[in-house]
């Protein structure tokens, strides 16, 4: 697939079937995830897959993640992160926020879907799952397959004009 068709094609799925996702497409996605880069190859990403019974009714305490029938919820250890010198500013959420485009962009070329969630209790999320206070939640990744009648946001191809966001210096 040409990989400008697949950023096209991608949209925010709010509306999944409850067809399990095949485990060896879960291994791929996972695998494009870790292949993505990170500051100084530190690679903070934790990764927790959420996809037993269990697991996905302690998320939807906090989040209800369109019933998507596993989600990712997707952290950065800082203690392992690397830090900017100069701001001594951990770069584990910027590196995370890389792993989960790269599993996104890599369900898409799947045909799974999936929608980038932020809006949850980070530390409820964190306390919920017993996280280790180096291991901080960023953002959930609900995948899935779409049901039928789902359908892209009205906004999913307004995009701005080139000169609009990029600027030649």
């Amino acid at each position: 697939m040409d990989f400008l068709k697949l950023c096209a094609d991608r949209y925010s799925v709010r509306s999944f079937s409850d067809k399990p996702v095949p485990e060896e497409l879960m291994l791929k996605i996972l695998e494009a995830g870790r292949l993505a880069p990170t500051a100084k190859n530190q690679q903070p990403q934790r990764i927790f897959v959420l996809k037993s019974e269990k697991a996905l009714e302690k998320l939807h305490k906090h989040c209800k993640c369109y019933d998507a029938p596993v989600v990712l919820l997707v952290c950065g250890d800082t203690d392992v992160a690397c830090n900017r010198p100069i701001v001594s500013h951990s770069m584990a959420e910027m590196d995370a926020s890389i792993v989960a485009t790269h599993m996104m962009l890599a369900a898409q070329s799947l045909g799974v879907g999936s929608v980038w969630m932020c809006a949850f209790d980070n530390d409820a999320v964190a306390k919920e799952f017993e996280l280790p206070d180096n291991v901080k939640p960023f953002m959930l990744l609900p995948l899935g397959y779409p049901t039928e009648d789902c359908q892209p946001s009205p906004r999913h191809t307004q995009r701005f004009p080139i000169d609009e966001t990029v600027k030649f210096l």
